[in-house]
């Protein structure tokens, strides 16, 4: 799965959309602190009013939005050789089967570990299907069918966190007096899931059942236990991880000091990597050789600390990071000093030097226009 399958599922879950048909949706309310199960609720979509499906709509739709690796991960089974993974068969069944039934196992999975939310929670389940046009085939006379749709059949599964209203001081607009409102309800933070799931998972616009779609809230915090006990699937390092272990490989080769411009050079030659792999149709990974050959375009000539300092930090020869996880997650990165911290594009690492002159270090930046402070320009001196 890839951005662009994301983007496909994405589209589809929007109000009004004749290709998006979802069938029951299945409530459960359970108490944090004993576990139990206080209410259940099944309902077909369809029969729900406008607003109670909007909610719902949004719910899901939450599950396949954000960044991959970051809030979004696909998953694979774990111990899955011959297709026995027992909670794949459940998700499989769900899709084709007695939906309560299989839809019941995976709540007894979650209410045994209530302890990972802070509060009474609502998990919801559906099950549905959309339509994606499939790509163009030629017939034996070169005629394009345009018609050809593929089905793609999905179980969703939510976690939304319970809030309690607060007491609030409240005017009786009938007694004419002033009173303390204690409310009786509480409220279903609906539109933004703690974390779900979604399965099957999507590649190129197929269905591949062998992986599952994990979603939390929290960046690159996923919740290990879900993932483990719940889904049975194998855990993946977060983008977060695997930029901070590619740091750390970067450091154990060339030492604590670096130039600006060879961290620069790194991030272009990861890019140019990223859109060469694109163009192939390819999912750009990393292993160790291709680090090695972008750090020698980098301008680190010196690699012989590379292999093991990768062993070290990945603890597998055959690692291969994704390309996309080891760019700077936002457009602009911290150089950060005792007396200023300084935003910049990392393309525009080139224009920084740090230099000493009299015993003094400065940091110097290399700029197209005055610099304007307060609506002033500032002055300028030679160095």
């Amino acid at each position: 799965m890839d951005k662009n399958d994301l983007a496909k599922l994405r589209k589809e879950f929007r109000a009004g959309n004749d290709g998006l048909k979802l069938k029951e949706i299945c409530s459960v309310y359970i108490q944090k602190d004993s576990a139990q199960i206080l209410g259940v609720e099944t309902e077909y979509f369809e029969q729900m009013d406008e607003l109670k499906q909007e909610f719902y709509l949004k719910g899901f739709k939450k599950l396949i939005t954000g960044q991959l690796d970051s809030k979004i991960f696909e998953l694979s089974f774990a111990d899955n050789k011959l297709g026995e993974n027992p909670e794949q068969k459940v998700l499989f069944n769900a899709l084709h089967s007695d939906f309560k039934e299989q839809i019941g196992y995976i709540v007894q999975k979650i209410t045994g570990h209530s302890e990972s939310y802070e509060s009474d929670y609502m998990i919801s389940f559906t099950r549905g299907e959309f339509w994606i046009p499939a790509k163009n085939e030629v017939d034996q006379d070169d005629v394009a069918k345009n018609d050809v749709v593929n089905v793609f059949e999905f179980v969703m599964g939510t976690v939304n966190l319970v809030a309690i209203p607060k007491r609030a001081l409240m005017f009786d607009f009938e007694e004419k007096n002033f009173r303390v409102d204690i409310p009786m309800n509480v409220y279903i933070n609906a539109l933004s899931p703690e974390e779900g799931f979604v399965f099957p998972s999507m590649s190129e616009g197929y269905a591949d059942s062998n992986k599952v779609i994990y979603y939390t809230k929290k960046d690159n915090q996923p919740n290990e236990a879900f993932i483990h006990h719940v889904l049975n699937c194998e855990v993946i390092p977060t983008a977060q991880d695997d930029k901070e272990r590619f740091l750390t490989i970067i450091k154990d080769v060339t030492g604590d000091q670096v130039e600006p411009e060879v961290i620069a050079n790194v991030y272009e030659q990861i890019s140019e990597y990223i859109i060469d792999a694109n163009e192939d149709s390819e999912i750009p990974t990393l292993g160790v050789k291709a680090i090695e050959q972008i750090l020698v375009k980098s301008g680190i000539e010196d690699t012989r600390k590379l292999e093991s300092a990768f062993l070290e930090n990945t603890e597998k020869a055959n690692y291969e990071f994704k390309a996309t996880n080891l760019l700077p997650s936002s457009k602009v990165i911290e150089i950060k000093c005792s007396v200023a911290q300084i935003r910049i594009r990392h393309e525009e690492l080139k224009r920084i030097k740090q230099v000493k002159k009299n015993g003094r270090q400065y940091l110097l930046i290399e700029i197209d226009d005055p610099a304007i402070l307060e609506g002033f320009e500032l002055s300028t001196e030679e160095f």
